[in-house]
């Protein structure tokens, strides 16, 4: 018997049964993904009368989500609505009764994320949390409660309460993963009844002449400088006694009571005005300075450097109504990213710098400007300086680079790189400057020790110093640096002891600084 064979018909078998392994595999691939990002268990309810403290896993999370900045975009909250931007959502309902209220007025819901890190301190996780679950999570919608520090865990809080029931949608942003099961408590906190420890706290203290006192301001309700909301900046001008802060984007101006036009006794809460700089007020690292000498700030929100999210202001954000913050007219390319910092102070000594350092000068005011950033996630940081308070900057040099002539900067790689490893590396502390114009930044981890790097020569070059017996501090932290009128050194960072303790401060002076080996002082 003569058989014919049907080619076709045997390509089709072959390319069916291809296409079914493939379905199949998709749909194993998508329920492996809604097993790996769902929330255990995924909604829960809390109440006043019933229960007030619930827990939820969720993960393991295995593709980043860099919203709401980190690939490209610029958004002004994260997004959850596509490939690449995963989240997960848990539904949180409560019911807050009005009798509880109304002897807990300060109570509020505590929302606290963590984990534990399998990536050598690289992940980084972020919590939102909206109000209700229709806001579309887009990009174009911040949340009214979040953290998003870059800290373990990350906290935030939902305050003022809202009686009877309602809803809240809590979002968690994998930023930065290596394959982490986040864990989230969620607590009913009675707050401290009256608003304070005591029927003063929070007053003004006994006025005596010649003795400093203290009084406490509070940011209104459902502004972004309540607790929780951001990573908090502040700045005074001197000339105008104006106090601005910066929480997460928007900048908030406080005059205290005997400042404003019509003076008040020191007595009395101060005005808040917002003088948002529109410019700044996206971003994941909002930064706030002012200059002592001529009352300018700054504000920065990004991690673009200062040809991204940057503005700077001489009326303290506003002038006749108007907001009044301008852009930087020039600056070199930046070769670091992350975790911007900005300070100013005297220029140091030298022929160099005799006209810009005189405080007479009109444009520098006698004060340099640096804008130091590191680069993300690892790696090397950079500083730049600006000749014209902060209205254009340089270029930038190298701070440190423990990866030698290796770094990932942008091609060319900058002149100034640093032929052979440095040991400090990462995450740094904020830039400051002493009389003597000598810039200082602290730094997380030098080789297994917290320590420095200073330029005695304007940032045109930066000498490392690690401080011996000290600890690295957690992830997600960084040291604080202070200089005394004296040029006395004063090097602070938080990390645990086995008595229970966690403040450390280190000692030193210009003149040991300067030496290959400083000794310093361990008062604390």
């Amino acid at each position: 018997m003569h058989k014919t064979t049907n080619s076709h018909s045997g390509l089709f078998v072959l390319r069916a049964a291809v296409a079914c392994a493939l379905f199949c595999f998709a749909i194993l691939l998508g329920v492996f993904s809604i097993v790996s990002f769902a929330s255990t268990p995924s909604t829960g309810s809390l109440s006043d009368t019933g229960t007030t403290v619930l827990t939820y896993d969720a993960g393991p999370f295995l593709v980043a989500n860099q919203s709401p900045v980190g690939l490209g975009q610029v958004d002004s909250g994260p997004r959850c609505d596509s490939p690449g931007f995963e989240c997960d959502t848990y539904t949180l309902n409560t019911n807050i009764s009005s009798t509880y209220l109304s002897t807990h007025g300060n109570a509020s819901i505590k929302v606290t994320m963590f984990w534990s890190d399998l990536g050598a301190g690289q992940s980084d996780y972020d919590l939102y949390i909206y109000d209700g679950t229709s806001t579309p999570v887009d990009g174009n919608h911040p949340a009214p409660y979040q953290s998003a520090s870059g800290a373990n865990p990350e906290v935030a809080s939902i305050f003022p309460l809202a009686t009877g029931p309602q809803t809240y949608s809590i979002k968690i942003v994998p930023y930065q993963t290596t394959h982490e099961t986040v864990h989230v408590r969620i607590e009913l906190v009675d707050g401290i009844p009256g608003g304070g420890g005591g029927t003063s706290f929070g007053g003004p203290d006994p006025v005596a002449p010649g003795v400093p006192r203290f009084m406490n301001f509070y940011a209104p309700r459902g502004s972004s400088g309540e607790a929780f909301s951001g990573e908090f900046n502040i700045g005074y001008n001197p000339a105008t006694h104006h106090i601005l802060t910066m929480n997460s984007g928007p900048i908030l101006r406080l005059t205290p009571p005997e400042w404003l036009a019509t003076a008040k006794p020191e007595c009395c809460e101060a005005l808040w005005e917002d003088v948002t700089n529109f410019a700044t007020i996206t971003g994941l690292d909002p930064i706030l300075w002012t200059d002592q000498n001529s009352g300018r700030t700054f504000s920065s929100n990004s991690t673009a450097g200062t040809n991204g999210s940057y503005g700077y202001s001489d009326h303290d954000g506003e002038l006749a109504g108007v907001p009044d913050w301008n852009p930087v007219s020039g600056a070199s390319p930046n070769v670091s990213s992350d975790h911007q910092t900005i300070g100013s102070g005297p220029f140091p000594s030298g022929a160099l710098f005799t006209i810009l350092g005189d405080p007479s000068n009109p444009v520098t005011h006698g004060h340099a400007v640096y804008y130091c950033a590191q680069t993300y996630p690892v790696g090397a940081a950079a500083c730049q300086r600006s000749d014209t308070l902060g209205a254009s900057y340089g270029p930038s040099s190298i701070i440190y680079n423990p990866n030698g002539g290796g770094v990932p900067f942008p091609s060319p790689t900058p002149a100034g790189v640093p032929p052979s490893n440095t040991q400090c590396s990462g995450i740094h502390g904020h830039v400051h400057v002493g009389p003597n114009g000598y810039a200082y930044v602290p730094v997380r981890d030098c080789g297994g020790n917290a320590g420095l790097v200073f330029s005695a020569d304007g940032g045109v070059s930066w000498t490392e110093r690690v401080v011996p017996n000290s600890k690295v501090q957690p992830h997600g932290s960084d040291p604080s640096i202070a200089i005394g009128s004296q040029n006395t050194i004063y090097f602070f960072y938080v990390a645990a002891n086995s008595d229970g303790t966690e403040g450390h401060i280190f000692v030193t002076t210009t003149q040991n600084i300067t030496s290959p080996t400083p000794a310093w002082t361990n008062p604390v």
